[in-house]
């Protein structure tokens, strides 16, 4: 490169300062206020009248699994936690959306096939069949709640949303109840396939296979209750417990 085109490639100190304080704009626009969750909502207070504050804790409790928003706030004002859960949130979501399919598979499987041995294991009877059907149903609009969510998990993961929602009392509700309706549709599917295979394993005229089904299940049902047992959630849970009687019996 020559020495007389060196120069022409070099930008200007004007330039350079034009383009740095654009840079310094673009990430104050971008950068979240540090004092955004500083102070603890107002209308994130129990309301006072009687039925609305027993309502307001009810919801706290189905929703998370406390008896009041005090430790949400203490968790989202730490520097961009909203945007982390949030993204936590759409990954494990796509994979429930992984799963959901199985499951819409599964279903379909069952439904549009005829049994191989329909004297052992018959899964077209009409309590089976209603729960496979029922079971596609969920799945199907499982798969439909799941990937509106995800469309829209975009937004919802913004700091800006978290300034609508914080304005009112009951929309912190309706958003954990947003996201938490994928999942109780993907359990309901799950359950509702579990209870066809369940009847039509006791449905059964083979003792060898009513047999096989209640060791298989037998099974399942003790590893699953270990992992509960050694689960955060089940601490969680007994601790609530324990501390809810404390506060009943006065200590």
């Amino acid at each position: 490169m020559s020495a007389v085109t060196l120069p022409l490639l070099m930008p200007s100190p004007s330039q350079s300062t034009r383009v740095a304080s654009g840079y310094s704009q673009l990430s104050q626009l971008n950068t979240p206020p540090d004092d955004f969750f500083d102070e603890f909502p107002p209308k994130w207070h129990a309301p006072k009248p009687f039925i609305s504050r027993h309502i307001f804790q009810i919801c706290c409790f189905i929703f998370t699994w406390r008896g009041d928003l005090h430790w949400l706030h203490d968790l989202l004002k730490e520097g961009n936690t909203w945007e982390e859960l949030h993204s936590r949130y759409l990954t494990q979501l796509n994979q429930v959306s992984t799963v959901q399919g199985l499951v819409l598979t599964t279903a379909a499987v069952f439904i549009s096939s005829n049994p191989p041995l329909a004297k052992d294991v018959n899964y077209i009877s009409n309590s089976s069949y209603a729960c496979l059907a029922e079971s596609l149903i969920f799945s199907l609009f499982g798969l439909l709640f799941q990937l509106k969510v995800s469309a829209s998990g975009i937004v919802f993961q913004r700091r800006s949303a978290a300034k609508v929602i914080i304005e009112r009392r009951w929309r912190i509700f309706w958003h954990l109840l947003g996201m938490a309706i994928p999942f109780i549709i993907f359990t309901i599917s799950v359950v509702l396939l579990l209870i066809s295979i369940v009847l039509t394993g006791f449905a059964s005229h083979s003792e060898t296979v009513r047999m096989y089904l209640s060791v298989t299940f037998a099974f399942l049902a003790t590893c699953h209750l270990v992992s509960i047992l050694g689960s955060p959630f089940y601490h969680h849970f007994s601790n609530l417990c324990v501390h809810t009687l404390r506060i009943e019996n006065g200590e």
